[in-house]
């Protein structure tokens, strides 16, 4: 049984939202010896489930169990961290395997008179008391469009979305990972300052895919550089920074015609630019201040801009 919440699955015990190897959670290692006597601080990536959610609602239920609530609510344990077994264990809260912590939550969606926790809010992982021993890490839910999995949807296009930083691993010789939304929307320069709409943006953990890399504008990348850059010149030409939703629309427009994937009958669309959405959606509206329902209307920046400048927007009552 699924229920919703700003059109995000609730985090509860019964659901299978997953927090997946948050990283860096440090702590010490064996051996331990005279010259490493809490033993070496080593790097893990942390894990944790739904499934061990405690100290939950009492009287809202779904599916039986209890759902996770604001600043209550934790896994009671997580996995990752095993090895990190030397006396001291995690660096900051000196245990491994420690609980989990919501530290996100719906704004105006409550049960229990507590605003619940959904997917793609933020937790904490490797407690011992509320401090976490790893960063805040987004969970994430089983993506589907209708009952097929997203990671199906898109391998069928041989499409494999991942971070940039691990383009490496993941693309071919001839291939380049490729952001799905253009960088130049979130950073004033190429790895440079993030705008301040989406202040924790990083190229290297932007959702990317690999594509057919050359200048030609008859491969993938071509195409969808043709794209990206005509529709940059005309949103320069209204002189108004792009609103976050005009960005993934653009983006997703040059996705379509990159990998040959053009809407179908009644202009219904891939479930392939379906997934690509719901993956931005998630990746960059947890960067972005305000009520979910505004977040689609945080300004973004059109390329070639300079550095971004917000817009003030104002309202004139009439009397």
């Amino acid at each position: 049984m699924t229920v919703y919440a700003n059109s995000l699955e609730v985090a509860c015990k019964a659901q299978s939202n997953k927090v997946i190897a948050a990283f860096p959670d440090v702590c010490f290692t064996p051996p331990e010896n005279p010259a490493t006597p809490p033993g070496i601080p080593i790097p893990y990536p942390s894990f944790g489930l739904d499934s061990d959610t405690d100290n939950g609602t009492g009287t809202v239920k779904i599916g039986g169990e209890n759902i996770t609530q604001k600043n209550k609510s934790y896994y009671t344990k997580t996995s990752g961290t095993e090895a990190g077994c030397a006396a001291k264990k995690g660096v900051i809260t000196s245990v491994n395997t420690g609980k989990e912590y919501a530290v996100a939550w719906s704004s105006d969606v409550k049960a229990d008179g507590e605003p619940v926790s959904r997917m793609t809010d933020v937790s904490t992982n490797n407690h011992a008391s509320p401090t976490g021993n790893a960063p805040p890490w987004p969970k994430i839910g089983k993506l589907k469009v209708g009952r097929a999995s997203c990671a199906s949807i898109l391998a069928k296009l041989g499409m494999k979305v991942h971070r940039y930083g691990d383009a490496s691993k993941e693309c071919a010789s001839n291939q380049q990972s490729d952001h799905i939304l253009q960088n130049a929307c979130f950073q004033n320069s190429r790895g440079g300052q993030a705008i301040a709409t989406t202040p924790s943006y990083t190229m290297n953990d932007a959702p990317c895919v690999c594509i057919e890399d050359a200048t030609d504008p008859n491969t993938e990348h071509g195409r969808k550089t043709a794209a990206q850059g005509e529709w940059a010149k005309a949103q320069r030409a209204k002189g108004t920074n792009p609103t976050y939703e005009e960005v993934r629309e653009a983006n997703m427009e040059a996705m379509k015609k990159a990998k040959n994937i053009p809407d179908g009958p009644r202009g219904k669309e891939h479930p392939a630019i379906e997934c690509l959405r719901m993956i931005c959606d998630i990746h960059f509206q947890a960067m972005m201040s305000g009520p979910e329902s505004k977040k689609p209307s945080t300004q973004a920046r059109a390329p070639a801009t300079g550095k971004f400048k917000p817009t003030v927007t104002s309202t004139v009552r009439r009397r």
